[in-house]
């Protein structure tokens, strides 16, 4: 067995560079059959991944969660197991995950319309919050304000829309503020929004927010970040298995750092579909020196 380290070079703005010699000083001190990878613009992680179909590797995705989403299709369907080295901005999917048993875990995988998924699949005010983030990014606003003024510059332009949704225990058709299908219970660097999700339960719970006044929601959003928000007024709780959801126009749908615009949406968990290979101890020492979600 190898450890193929698959690096997202635009990733996190540029954390790679002192990671990797990490990632080398403790695979040799471990004493670990190891290759580097890098994703340019000819060659996608999925692409990659792909190349050891054959093989029964531990295939680290060294990113954020755009770069792990775009690069499951490689590793499904293989024997291949997957880590992650959070090198990303956001790696909401890591702090979903790194709890897991040590060693290998099937974990299940949601689906929407062609895209796979492990943590988070969501649309609505708090997603496009989540987008405006990375625009205000590139303002002098401080890191640590980001998410506060993300939430003022979307209030002034942020529309509902109503949506049809379709499951096996509940029908609805209503105005909405949050609409998240949550596998694991990470977003937006760390919004707690299910925090009793399991990644291997085989069920998806979804959080439909009906439509409230924009001032309403600070508060609200301020609760979903600790993952206080469940039993709230106006704030749903299902748990399914498959849903269906239909728009009259199309929308961006947020998929673990990557984004798809259409007005339909078909949505499926996949229990046991891949296998995590879980080691916090490699994955902090190859953090050294940069952030590591100890919580």
């Amino acid at each position: 067995m190898k450890y193929i380290f698959i690096v997202n070079l635009s990733a996190g703005k540029g954390k790679y560079k002192n990671i990797l010699p990490n990632i080398e000083n403790e695979c040799k001190k471990r004493k670990y059959k190891y290759e580097i990878r890098y994703i340019t613009d000819e060659l996608d992680g999925k692409t990659i991944a792909a190349e050891y179909k054959e093989e029964e590797n531990v295939i680290y995705i060294v990113g954020g969660d755009g770069t792990l989403t775009r690069t499951l299709p490689g590793i499904i369907g293989t024997k291949n197991k997957i880590g992650i080295i959070p090198a990303g901005s956001g790696n909401d999917t890591y702090r979903a995950i790194k709890n897991l048993p040590k060693g290998d875990t099937k974990i299940d995988l949601g689906k929407v319309n062609n895209t796979y998924f492990i943590n988070v699949a969501c649309t609505g005010l708090d997603a496009e919050v989540g987008n405006n983030v990375e625009k205000l990014r590139k303002t002098i606003i401080p890191s640590g304000l980001l998410y506060i003024a993300s939430i003022f510059y979307t209030f002034f332009s942020y529309k509902f829309r109503r949506v049809k949704i379709k499951t096996d225990i509940k029908q609805i058709d209503n105005e909405y503020s949050i609409l998240s299908i949550c596998n694991g219970g990470f977003y937006g660097g760390g919004f707690n929004i299910a925090p009793k999700s399991l990644l291997t339960d085989g069920i998806l719970d979804i959080y439909f927010v009906e439509k409230m006044p924009k001032i309403r929601m600070i508060p609200l959003l301020l609760k979903l970040q600790k993952g206080k928000h469940e039993g709230k007024r106006k704030v749903h709780k299902y748990r399914v298995k498959h849903i269906e959801i239909e728009l009259d126009e199309k929308i961006n749908f947020n998929i673990d750092g990557e984004k798809i615009v259409d007005n339909k949406f078909i949505i499926d968990i996949l229990p046991k579909m891949i296998t995590y290979y879980n080691d916090n101890d490699f994955v902090k020492k190859c953090m050294e020196g940069k952030e590591y979600y100890e919580k």
